[in-house]
């Protein structure tokens, strides 16, 4: 057998013992990602988030990486990462060979690449060995149609970026948080009428040592006592420089990756920061944003947030502080209403769900979801009559055309019925999830195609369609009601993160019951 048959074979053979509609067992994710202090600690920090929701999912993560700072590593192997150094070259053939044979060792599910360093022979390399690949992207400035899922987190992101994907997870609801964050989300803000505790994070690496100028900065606004923490990010050589260089007329305080992040978001006033993926972090907290821009990739991130009206833009790094920028400063800290509607609409922009988005969306690959439509009402007829679908419902008689065809009608027109055609990777429809319900209950029913069953579909089809019924808040939790004698059934619901809740009777049969709730769905 030849290398790459053999490879084939490794992952076709581990494909085949990953029970893939079981919610417990989903396999091992690698990631190929970078930190250091050029590029920072971004790109590793948001596949941590991504990591996070892997590893709640059941299952393992291993980080390929040339990262070598001692926090930063220590960090992610405290998270239960498993960490594997790297030996060829950054970024080269040689390493994407090295890479792809480490992948089959473990092996590997997944692969998500998140870096600028990687060319598209470097990735077409990757693809050329049959590994799922997820590529996280901010610039859609190459060729990435390697990808089987393409993520761009940014709420700037639009399909048009990407003509040759084939699957996109796009915009700020896919935004990668880690779990840390979902608590202090929790914690209602209070706006002071003036602002004065201020929370400054340039980036994990911050090589330019913006924070100093930042620094210098506030130490003209002499009229008043502010209160600074500074986050100083592992990679960051200027440490020392910036205790040596504090403002005496302030309360200022430097932080080296400190742990508990979030709850210095939370309890800050405003923020000074670099407008790259701690922008999302911000966000979900309702933290008012002052940014800068630090690096190329950042300028869509800090123009699209100040279009929102959620952040403002102090500039390019090497021209800050612009004449004028104290006179900003000052005048931001003193105004409540637009700080108080600013930190309302950026918590509506990143609610930190988007980890367990992307990994459902992984998980299902390659099943999509579309919304049913007029022209799906014969296909559904066809489905809701055949004899397993019939003998597993409450009733059993069948479905005539005439009523089955107002019924449907009726449903795509309910505001509170909302259905979902699942497709397979060649958009054929594989089967049907329906949601009704009232207040913020939904009840869910599920079938699959007849030619599809037996492939593992229901379980899958139903997370995903689920997890994007929770995109809108209205909806808390979804219940479901089963015949006991419906094994199948029930196990499909089991493996999609259902908890029974016993025994009840539905319009005179004995059914049971069970239900999800948003906050322990992702």
């Amino acid at each position: 057998m030849c290398g790459v048959c053999e490879k084939r074979w490794h992952w076709q053979r581990a494909l085949d013992f990953i029970p893939v509609s079981d919610s417990h067992s989903i396999g091992t994710l690698c990631i190929r990602a970078d930190a250091g202090a050029r590029m920072g600690v971004g790109h590793v920090m948001r596949c941590l988030a991504l990591a996070q929701a892997w590893k709640l999912r059941g299952g393992r993560v291993v980080l390929l990486t040339h990262a070598e700072a001692p926090a930063l590593v220590q960090r992610l192997r405290d998270e239960g990462l498993e960490l594997q150094p790297l030996q060829a070259a950054q970024g080269s053939l040689e390493e994407a060979a090295e890479v792809v044979n480490l992948a089959a060792e473990y092996p590997a599910r997944w692969l998500v690449l998140d870096g600028y360093h990687f060319t598209p022979a470097y990735r077409t390399a990757l693809k050329a060995s049959e590994l799922r690949l997820l590529i996280i992207d901010d610039l859609a400035d190459t060729d990435l149609s390697a990808a089987d899922i393409l993520l761009n987190q940014n709420a700037y992101a639009k399909a048009e970026m990407y003509p040759s994907a084939s699957r996109l997870l796009l915009g700020s609801q896919h935004a990668l948080l880690r779990r840390e964050f979902l608590p202090w989300r929790c914690q209602r803000r209070a706006e002071p009428d003036e602002a004065s505790e201020v929370l400054i994070t340039l980036g994990g690496g911050d090589p330019d040592n913006v924070t100093l100028r930042v620094l210098h900065l506030l130490a003209g606004m002499t009229d008043r006592r502010l209160v600074l923490k500074v986050i100083v990010g592992s990679a960051n050589p200027h440490v020392e420089s910036l205790r040596a260089a504090l403002p005496m007329n302030h309360e200022v305080e430097v932080l080296v990756n400190p742990p508990n992040l979030p709850e210095l978001m939370s309890r800050a006033h405003v923020a000074i920061s670099a407008a790259g993926s701690s922008c999302w972090e911000l966000a979900c907290l309702g933290l008012p944003m002052l940014l800068i821009i630090t690096a190329d990739n950042q300028r869509g991130v800090a123009a699209r947030l100040e279009e929102l009206g959620l952040a403002v833009c102090l500039g390019w790094h090497e021209d800050f502080p612009k004449e004028g920028t104290l006179e900003c400063l000052r005048d931001f800290l003193e105004d409540a209403p637009r700080r108080r509607r600013m930190s309302e609409e950026a918590r509506l922009l990143v609610d930190g769900r988007g980890a367990g988005r992307v990994v459902e969306a992984m998980v299902a690959h390659p099943l999509t979801l579309r919304r049913a439509m007029t022209e799906d009402t014969r296909l559904l007829w066809e489905w809701v009559n055949d004899p397993v679908v019939r003998a597993s419902a409450f009733s059993t008689d069948p479905v005539p055309w005439e009523g089955h065809r107002g019924w449907f009608a009726r449903r795509l027109a309910d505001k509170d019925c909302v259905i979902f055609i699942g497709l397979d990777a060649w958009g054929v429809p594989v089967g049907q999830v329906r949601f009704e319900g009232e207040a913020e209950t939904a009840t869910v029913d599920v079938s699959v195609a007849p030619s599809h069953r037996g492939k593992g579909y229901a379980p899958r089809l139903l997370r995903l369609a689920v997890a994007t019924l929770f995109d809108d808040p209205r909806w808390q939790t979804v219940q479901a009601w089963i015949k006991p004698e419906n094994l199948a059934s029930r196990q499909s619901f089991e493996r999609a993160g259902f908890h029974c809740q016993g025994e009840e009777s539905i319009h005179g049969h004995p059914a049971i019951g069970y239900h999800v709730h948003s906050h322990e769905f992702l």
